[in-house]
């Protein structure tokens, strides 16, 4: 097993900051291992009376050296805009089902989010022929209880290389000062190899404040490195760093147990602190050539410009290379990479931004996946690394607004929206017109290869996204990759009704963030 990672964590009050000498005597006990995202239905069409939605099914399965096995647990969500929608759950006891699905029947609706917050309720799915998919139910939300009706409902079954592979377990012994600890931990066993290193990550928590991360490399025979590194945490330990030295490790098959001693120093007081990174209007998750949304505290200057501070002034562009450095952020490095610092902006100053914000393009990476560490760099004083999962593509659409509408152009360029978008400038396309959409995550391997840190580099990606407007199929003309976006024109079907309209897209296989919108008139 590619394992052997642990989480610190303690109940103590908030301090200034301090550096804490700690031993520890672990043992990690090892679950099955489990496939993510090993079945994958992206599909748009009707729920009724409720109106159109993106579907996204997706599932979890135990598995033995490869054999799936069994309870799987399904996943399906339906997004009617970027606000509001359904969750529902089951539970399959024959992993057959993967292969051929047929019927999903038992379903159980487990909330949702804006009108439907708190639903409840029953769902059956049917699949049938070319990933058609109809179905029934019963909606509860809001006190009123309606029966649903889906119809229509197609787009893309399966995703290859979608599915991650897992080992999780549980953590129990002492961390001294600290008394008795228990925790949990995953290591991400994608593309483990017998050449690839990796990286074992825990979120252990005390209680529901205070704990801190320890991220352990491994080697290609999955072996803990000698030094481990403390990743920030949580209450107490926001922000700490620290490493841990193991001593000494056992093997028993299931279980682990590693001992050793090492530092934790909580952070300074203003130093810059991630609360999370994400793809851009996407999951969080991140891959090359990708917008990204790092958020936090003091991550910016508290007199920063109430609009924020962009790159449109930096000095690199006049030699083809996109910022490094930006005002008071010195830097931001992704997997040891330096990002490109497009923008960032402070809660103190600019009602936009709910915490500390910083947009950044991620640099050009391998193909490996897993664990990888954000850090930031304000006024010479770094962060703790954050911890995030590097995926080969993570493809969403960027937003107008907050429903969801996609930013589109028209052929002209001029802007496609609703015509309350941006009042005498937007319009909604017509249905059979061909508009133009920017996308981003679709990852590398164009026609032309990308050079790092370039500003004017464009090339044309391998593969045709496909989409599904409303559950009709539509067009898609382009694919273009400039830095960090990719512009698509996709022909709106004829059939398409006017309103807003789901747009379901996968490229090649790999679902786009689900919620955005089409206006159509």
């Amino acid at each position: 097993m590619r394992n052997i990672f642990l989480i610190l964590a303690s109940s103590i009050a908030a301090i200034a900051q301090t550096t804490t000498n700690i031993t520890g005597d672990i043992t990690i006990t090892f679950s099955q291992d489990t496939f993510e995202n090993e079945f994958i239905y992206v599909e748009s069409g009707s729920v009724g009376p409720l109106g159109n939605a993106t579907l996204h099914i997706s599932a979890i399965a135990p598995n033995d050296h490869g054999t799936i096995l069994t309870p799987i647990q399904v996943t399906a969500g339906f997004y009617f805009n970027a606000l509001d929608s359904i969750t529902a759950s089951f539970t399959l006891n024959d992993p057959n089902l993967l292969t051929n699905p047929g019927t999903f029947s038992g379903g159980k609706i487990t909330g949702g989010t804006g009108a439907y917050a708190g639903a409840t309720g029953s769902l059956s799915l049917a699949f049938g022929a070319s990933a058609t998919i109809t179905g029934s139910g019963s909606l509860t939300a809001g006190g009123k209880t309606t029966a649903l009706t889906l119809t229509n409902f197609h787009g893309s079954q399966g995703c290859p290389g979608c599915v991650r592979e897992y080992t999780n377990g549980t953590v129990s012994g002492t961390i001294t000062p600290f008394g008795a600890v228990t925790g949990t931990f995953r290591v991400d066993n994608t593309t483990a190899s017998d050449t690839q290193d990796g990286k074992a990550t825990i979120t252990f928590k005390l209680n529901a404040n205070d704990s801190f991360n320890l991220v352990i490399p491994l080697d290609a025979n999955g072996k803990s490195s000698v030094t481990s590194i403390v990743s920030g945490g949580t209450g107490a330990f926001a922000g700490a760093t620290g490493s841990f030295t193991t001593s000494s490790v056992t093997d028993m098959d299931t279980t682990v147990r590693a001992q050793g001693a090492g530092t934790i120093t909580t952070a300074a007081a203003g130093a810059p602190i991630i609360t999370q990174v994400k793809t851009a209007f996407g999951a969080p998750v991140i891959a090359s050539n990708t917008w990204l949304q790092i958020n936090g505290t003091n991550l910016a200057p508290t007199n920063t410009l109430s609009t924020g501070v962009d790159w449109s002034d930096a000095p690199e562009f006049a030699s083809g290379k996109m910022p490094t450095q930006l005002g008071a952020i010195d830097s931001v490095t992704v997997d040891g990479k330096p990002g490109y610092i497009y923008f960032y902006c402070s809660a103190v100053t600019n009602p936009n931004c709910a915490t500390d914000q910083i947009n950044v393009l991620s640099p050009l990476f391998d193909s490996a996946q897993g664990p990888v560490q954000v850090i930031v760099t304000r006024n010479g004083i770094s962060s703790a690394p954050f911890v995030v999962t590097k995926v080969s593509l993570s493809p969403t659409f960027p937003l107008f607004d907050t429903k969801g509408h996609v930013v589109a152009r028209h052929l002209d360029f001029s802007l496609m929206g609703p015509a309350s978008l941006f009042p005498g400038q937007s319009t909604p396309a017509k249905a059979g017109e061909t508009i133009i959409l920017v996308a981003y995550a679709m990852g590398l391997n164009g026609s032309v290869p990308q050079t790092e840190g370039s500003s004017t580099q464009t090339s044309t990606l391998p593969f045709t996204a496909r989409c599904w407007i409303s559950g009709l199929q539509a067009n898609v003309a382009a694919a273009l990759i400039s830095p960090g976006l990719y512009q698509m024109n996709v022909t709106v079907p004829a059939q398409t009704p006017s309103g807003d309209n789901p747009i379901a897209c996968v490229y090649p296989g790999f679902p786009f963030f689900p919620g955005g919108l089409i206006a159509v008139q």
